[in-house]
Parts: C-alpha cells; sequence; structure tokens
C-alpha cells in the first residue's frame, strides 16, 4: 500500500517507505501497541519455553486465550513450520504459560481459567510472499499474518492480510489437525469459529434478523470488525467490543458493551447484567425474538458505538 501526502497544489507526494532497520525495532513498537493493533494484553517479550524463545505472549482477555507474536524482518522464513512448532508448544507446556499470566497479573487461576481452544498465532512483518499468505489462506490455521510498514515521516501501516471468502467459509467449526506422536499433544483442541457456526443455532426467520442487525451496525463505519468467538459474534472498533450477539434458535441474546448507568434505556427492555455471570461484555442484555422494536435497539447499539469510537 502507497502512502501520499496531498501539497498546497492538490498534487499527491508519495511517501517513501523506509523499512525498519532492525527486527527488533518493529518488535519494540508491536509490544507497546499490543492492545491497540490487536485487542490483547502484553505479557512478555523473548519466552523461552521448551526448546523456543518465543519474541512476544500476548493474553487476549475477551477469550481467555494465549497469543505468541513472531516477528520477520525477511520475507523468506517459513510461517506454517514454526506456527505448528508453536502452538504444539504451548499445548504442551501449559503450565508454564499459566505462571506467567499468574506472575503478570499477581493472581492464582488454574488451568480451567484458560481457553486453549482459541490460542493463535500471528506474524508481523514488512511483507510476505504469496506462498506464505497462500500457505495460511486456510480455515484450519489458527495462523494470522499482518504487514507493518515504516515510512519516512514516522507513520506506519498495519495492515492484516484477510483469509478469502472462500477460506473462511470452506468449513463449518474448522479445526487444526496434525499427526500425534508419543511426545507431542495433538493441536486438534484449537479451533476457528466462523459466523457461520453462531448461525446454523438459530431458525431462518432469527438468521435473517441478525444478518438486518449487522448490515445496519457495518454501515456506520467501515472499521468495524465482526469477530466470531466460541460463544457469540462481537462486533468491534478499535479493537473494542461495542456489542456481542449469541444467536439462539427462537431468539437473538444481544450485550451492549456499556457501564451500567451508561445507556438511557427508556423502555426498559434490557436486564441488568452487571452483577450476574453472563456471556458478551456489557452490563446491559437484550432478548430480540423479532424487529418489533429493532431500531430502538439500534439506536442503543449505536450510543456504544459512538463511546467506542472516542476511546
Amino acid at each position: 500500500m502507497e502512502l501520499y501526502k496531498v501539497a498546497p497544489d492538490k498534487q499527491l507526494q508519495i511517501i517513501k517507505p523506509i523499512g525498519f532497520k532492525l527486527e527488533r525495532e518493529m518488535q519494540n513498537i508491536v509490544e507497546a501497541n499490543v492492545d491497540q493493533l490487536f485487542g490483547d494484553m502484553f505479557l512478555v517479550s523473548e519466552f523461552t519455553v521448551g526448546n523456543y524463545r518465543l519474541d512476544t505472549v500476548a493474553f487476549d482477555e475477551e477469550l481467555k486465550a494465549f497469543v505468541i507474536l513472531e516477528y520477520k524482518n525477511m520475507t523468506k522464513s517459513s510461517v506454517i513450520d514454526q506456527g505448528y512448532s508453536y502452538l504444539n508448544t504451548l499445548l504442551n507446556h501449559k503450565a508454564d504459560f499459566i505462571l506467567l499470566y499468574n506472575h503478570v497479573h499477581k493472581v492464582n487461576e488454574s488451568e480451567e481459567h484458560f481457553d486453549w481452544s482459541q490460542t493463535k498465532i500471528i506474524f508481523v512483518a514488512k511483507g510476505f510472499t504469496q506462498y506464505q499468505k497462500d500457505a495460511v489462506n486456510n480455515p484450519v490455521l489458527p495462523i494470522e499474518l499482518y504487514e507493518i510498514v515504516k515510512f519516512t515521516n514516522e507513520y506506519i501501516t498495519v495492515n492484516k492480510i484477510e483469509k478469502s471468502h472462500l477460506a473462511q467459509t470452506a468449513h463449518s467449526r474448522a479445526v487444526v489437525k496434525q499427526k500425534k506422536s508419543k511426545d507431542v499433544q495433538d493441536v486438534s483442541s484449537i479451533a476457528l469459529y466462523t459466523e457461520e457456526d453462531e448461525l446454523s443455532n438459530g431458525a431462518q426467520d432469527i438468521q435473517d434478523l441478525y444478518q438486518e442487525i449487522k448490515d445496519t451496525v457495518l454501515s456506520w463505519d467501515s472499521s468495524i470488525e465482526v469477530k466470531p468467538t466460541k460463544l457469540y459474534i462481537g462486533f468491534r472498533l478499535q479493537k473494542h467490543n461495542f456489542v456481542d450477539i449469541q444467536v439462539q434458535k427462537k431468539q437473538l441474546k444481544l450485550w451492549i458493551n456499556l457501564s451500567k448507568g451508561q445507556l438511557n434505556d427508556s423502555l426498559g427492555l434490557s436486564r441488568d447484567v452487571s452483577h450476574t455471570g453472563h456471556w458478551g461484555n456489557g452490563d446491559y442484555e437484550f432478548i430480540i425474538k423479532d424487529d418489533s422494536n429493532l431500531e430502538y435497539i439500534l439506536s442503543l447499539i449505536k450510543k456504544s458505538w459512538t463511546t467506542k469510537s472516542h476511546l
């Protein structure tokens, strides 16, 4: 992607990329901005476990899952082999990662606190070859690619390499599988969840209702991301969920991510879940069975979207 500056005479002046002199410079910038870039919490740099030293370990608080980040200042290394190796290493050394998390947060969580099925690897590089892009363009791989480019004016662009639509929808509940050995835990416990997985829970009219909400929400801002999880579908802006939707057979369950007291629900359709265990983010839970109050609920969702857009 080329970056331009508009000159006073309205002519475009190209801003030249200069790249990173050292891989460590790229790593330092990403680690200082893990939350902003990926919505994850930084845990540690250069984490040695098993036979490997992992560049960065982060944590997705929403999914309760570990995230491994690796950096490449070259484009010729294999991301598939390294990705598989790191996934196996994590699953075979869970205790090390639990100790790391507990040490950073000064808590004493057990293995059950974490969702190992949503572990993923993120590769960050100045660029990827077409072979590398094609290699991870597969719904069974919990591997993501991000290209990062530094320009002469200290601007930086970060671009996710999206998997093709066909790859995303080729399988339902796609699962990574690898040949087992006596010493290596099978990574088939790691699953990628899709919108189709969640939508399949609902009757057709409920799926149509979800699609109507989705189309409206996405029309507000091209930066909104859809993030399917094991339990619901999140809609995010700047890596922060502003509404989460769970598709059930005869209804949608929806959570608006605002704290108690931040939302004026004049019709009283929401349930206060501020002190109740629940899926999704936020203190306001709604049950939607038809479109009778849809415009009103969308206006409440928009309040959350507006709040997150100013973070």
